[in-house]
């Protein structure tokens, strides 16, 4: 069974400060600008330990977040047509 992509908004978070998570490669990477954490996916399992954890530099952070469709230098969902309220 492969890890589900779908369920990491609705279930996993960072464990070092509760910010959503996105999927990079075979890791999963808080979207803060403060944490940057990258939590290892092995076997298909995340591993969300903090202390087993990588810090990411900020020049890598903000390619993760624009792969992502977040904003770079924040980590925020980038507004869609469809998000604004009419």
């Amino acid at each position: 069974m492969s890890f589900d992509a779908r369920l990491l908004e609705k279930i996993l978070v960072c464990t070092k400060c509760r910010s959503p998570l996105v999927r990079d490669g075979d890791a999963l990477v808080c979207v803060t600008a403060g944490c940057r954490l990258r939590f290892a996916i092995l076997h298909e399992i995340p591993n969300m330990l903090v202390e087993d954890a990588v810090p990411v530099p900020v020049d890598e952070w903000a390619p993760v977040m624009r792969r992502a469709g977040r904003d770079p230098a924040t980590g925020m969902k980038s507004k869609t047509p469809s998000d604004h309220a009419f």
